[in-house]
């Protein structure tokens, strides 16, 4: 098992900056004391430079798996055994914490600095504990995605997907995915969550892709970014100015609520 790795370039800040907003916004919450998943990826960019979408009137489902997983499987009784230093001990055992109080503060608190650990198996043991809160610990594991460690970004990646896939409102969809768009640099992995802009609201996907690509998240991202624009709006992306004019000219909204009744009129 592989125990060390390296963050690149600009994923590092990224990444970094989503952690620090992600802790931030649990510790903080929103007017009513909790905070949406869905408006993590929000803060992100606002980190970034970009525009920040508008907040979300309703959290995501909270779906969690049925069975916990095993973490640390091969761990020993003797602590001196386990190969870990005094300070992967000691997060190690609040991930387990975590899991086991069903916890997710607890977990959330893990989260930066796993990231920032150099032991694999820690690092996968907190996808497995963030996998196990499904849609509540999906802005968090999303990181993960861009891993050093293959195996570690397959884990997330299968959750990640599998958890997102439960989601069905589109604008709470599109913010995850968004986050993920700025950390990942694999061209396949982005050729399958970049699918997700497809067949929704235009205005929604437009907005978002307008805020990766003016994001400082991967290069490959943001290439990515602009490619779905283009098949999305049919123009070749330029600037803002021209989104923002195909937006007005062209975007045209679904009319779902004018198939509903008007105030004071009778239903036959």
């Amino acid at each position: 098992m592989h125990k060390r790795f390296i963050f690149a370039g600009a994923a590092v800040a990224t990444v970094a900056a989503a952690v620090a907003y992600l802790v931030l916004s649990r510790e903080t919450g929103g007017a009513d004391g909790e905070s949406s998943v869905a408006e993590v990826p929000g803060r992100l960019q606002a980190d970034a430079g970009a525009k920040t979408p508008p907040a979300l009137k309703k959290p995501a489902p909270a779906v969690r798996r049925a069975e916990k997983p095993v973490l640390f499987a091969d761990a020993g009784d003797d602590d001196d055994d386990d190969g870990f230093t005094p300070e992967e001990r000691e997060l190690s055992k609040r991930i387990e914490e975590a899991l086991d109080k069903e916890d997710l503060s607890l977990a959330v608190a893990c989260v930066e600095q796993a990231l920032a650990c150099k032991n694999t198996e820690i690092r996968q043991a907190m996808v497995d504990t963030l996998s196990w809160f499904g849609t509540d610990g999906l802005a968090e594991l999303t990181p993960f995605l861009a891993d050093a460690d293959a195996d570690v970004r397959e884990s997330a990646m299968s959750a990640w997907s599998m958890t997102l896939s439960g989601i069905e409102d589109d604008e709470m969809k599109i913010h995850i995915t968004e986050l993920a768009m700025g950390v990942l640099s694999d061209e396949d992995s982005l050729e399958e969550i970049s699918g997700e802009y497809i067949g929704i609201d235009e205005k929604i996907a437009v907005e978002s892709l307008l805020r990766i690509i003016e994001g400082e998240g991967s290069k490959a991202g943001v290439d990515k970014a602009k490619e779905t624009y283009e098949f999305v709006t049919g123009e070749e992306f330029t600037d803002r100015a021209a989104a923002e004019k195909w937006l007005a000219e062209e975007y045209q909204p679904e009319q779902a609520a004018a198939a509903e009744p008007a105030a004071g009129t009778e239903v036959q």
